[in-house]
């Protein structure tokens, strides 16, 4: 049977009736409570504070190349608009020695062929050090040459060497410093 009460009225000036409506509250688990709560906070800051160090610490790399000494290269009349120079590191316990050479203006070289950089000793032959190819625009390559003296008198770069020209084209020398 229908409930034939009279609905409540609720005049327009009236103001709605407020209920207690049923707050959730926040169950920390027992074990979290107190100190055990406080010590876990500090875990997670201490651990979150050693990831934090270790990644600046890897971050940090130092990707420089600490120069030695420097070598200026000028263009001969093979390629005139050439430049460049060589850097070269400290000695490492190998007897091996970390170079930077930069180059810019040389053309890209055939497929299959390569630059050749070499070392001028007094009064030997020059001493190849590398085999390096080249991009546009400016060329920049790390190299490490054995038994070089601790500061070189000169360079050279050159065509790869063939059947037609057996030392190769001298493209840049060193310039006078």
């Amino acid at each position: 049977m229908p409930d034939r009460r009279s609905p409540k009225r609720v005049s327009a000036t009236s103001e709605p009736t407020k209920t207690a409506a049923a707050q959730p509250t926040a169950v920390i688990p027992r074990w979290l409570s107190g100190w055990r709560g406080e010590l876990l906070l500090l875990v997670l800051v201490l651990l979150g504070a050693a990831v934090f160090i270790t990644g600046y610490g890897v971050g940090l790399r130092d990707d420089t190349f600490h120069t030695h000494w420097y070598s200026p290269l000028r263009g001969t009349h093979a390629a005139p608009l050439a430049v460049g120079n060589v850097q070269g590191g400290v000695i490492d316990r190998s007897g091996n020695m970390p170079l930077l050479l930069t180059v810019r203006g040389l053309r890209m070289p055939p497929a299959g062929e390569a630059y050749v950089l070499s070392v001028v000793r007094n009064g030997q032959a020059p001493a190849r050090c590398a085999f390096f190819g080249v991009g546009t625009g400016t060329t920049q390559v790390h190299l490490s040459c054995p038994n070089l003296p601790p500061e070189p008198k000169g360079w050279l770069i050159t065509t790869a060497p063939n059947e037609a020209n057996r030392s190769g084209t001298i493209l840049l020398r060193s310039a006078q410093r």
